[in-house]
């Protein structure tokens, strides 16, 4: 079972998007990629609110666009479920109201969380019977994850939906999208530009700069990707590990870890406080435009990059090849 685009191509003034991809259909997609590269685009043209130019849409057997074919699916008979990064709630409801609105709408043949219980797992239980014009940001983005989430649709499409909230919230919110997904069987498809939420959340990645796809599969093997690379800034430079492989961590996503927080050593450490050491061996070095050296070591918990100063790489006298071991603080997870 899949989302399939294939040679698909969408317009909207000047602006082209041009997609063919396949992603599996269960677990979470993360669309990744610079502001402006055609996300947002991208999720709309699944849900059905562009028409295509070119191309087709098709999700799980069924075909909702065929371009060529003249064929179309309204956006509300898709089945699917589109959280915009500005909630639109109905503002002269109150959140119950608004959450209950799309509990009645919803098909009778599938199953979802019922108002009060999504309420309580999204944290806005005590909100029920607030007007939604006095709510934050943050709170807003959660009103419309549960109201999304209580139609039951077939596919849940997010734009931007940790935008709004801090920190804690961000990491509680990242949780339960990979739970909810789980336990419901509902596939997501989750638009972000920040790596550390695709390596903490994605199953599997879609990356999209000026209007192309240019990488998507698995997100262990996406992200280890010369084209993944180029999508970052510099400083956001680094590798993927999966949570189960930190100190502390547990199994399921995955945690960034860039190349300036973290430390080689030719020995292996002996009597430091840094509980995540990984011993491995250094599979490239290269020298960047600045003159710092990018060394990438693989190790059991995956590719590793640590950016180092030249004096450093002659110090320590690696080469590729050479065992060397890659030590981060907790912090910097």
């Amino acid at each position: 079972m899949s989302l399939k685009l294939r040679e698909a191509v969408v317009r909207r003034g000047a602006f082209r998007l041009s997609a063919d991809f396949e992603t599996p259909t269960d677990g979470v997609t993360v669309v990744f990629g610079p502001s402006g590269a055609g996300k947002s685009m991208l999720l709309s043209s699944i849900a059905g609110l562009h028409r295509l130019e070119t191309g087709r849409v098709e999700f799980n057997g069924r075909v909702l666009e065929d371009a060529g074919a003249r064929s179309r699916i309204a956006a509300h008979a898709r089945g699917i479920g589109l959280v915009f990064q500005d909630a639109r709630l109905f503002p002269h409801r109150t959140v119950r109201g608004n959450i209950e609105y799309a509990e009645r709408r919803r098909p009778a043949a599938r199953n979802a969380p019922i108002v009060v219980e999504i309420a309580r797992r999204l944290e806005i239980e005590e909100l029920l019977d607030r007007p939604v014009r006095n709510l934050s940001g943050g709170e807003r983005s959660r009103v419309a994850l549960a109201r999304a989430i209580v139609s039951a649709p077939e596919l849940l499409l997010l734009d931007e939906p940790f935008a709004a909230l801090d920190g804690r919230r961000r990491r509680a919110f990242l949780t339960l999208l990979r739970e909810l997904s789980r336990e419901q069987s509902l596939p997501m498809m989750i638009v972000t530009h920040q790596v550390d939420e695709v390596a903490e959340v994605a199953d599997n990645v879609v990356a999209v700069t000026a209007g192309r796809v240019v990488g998507h599969g698995a997100a262990s093997d996406v992200m280890r990707r010369a084209e993944f690379a180029a999508l970052l800034d510099r400083r956001d430079l680094g590798a993927r590990v999966d949570a189960g492989a930190v100190a502390g961590g547990h199994g399921g996503g995955g945690v960034w870890i860039r190349a300036d927080s973290v430390l080689l050593a030719a020995e292996e450490p002996r009597g430091i406080s840094a509980r995540n050491v990984w011993r491995g061996t250094i599979a490239s070095i290269v020298r960047e435009i600045d003159g710092a050296v990018l060394v990438s070591l693989a190790t059991e918990a995956g590719y590793i990059s640590a950016r180092i100063t030249p004096e450093a790489l002659a110090d320590l006298q690696l080469d590729e090849g050479a065992t060397a071991w890659a030590v981060v603080k907790s912090h910097a997870l």
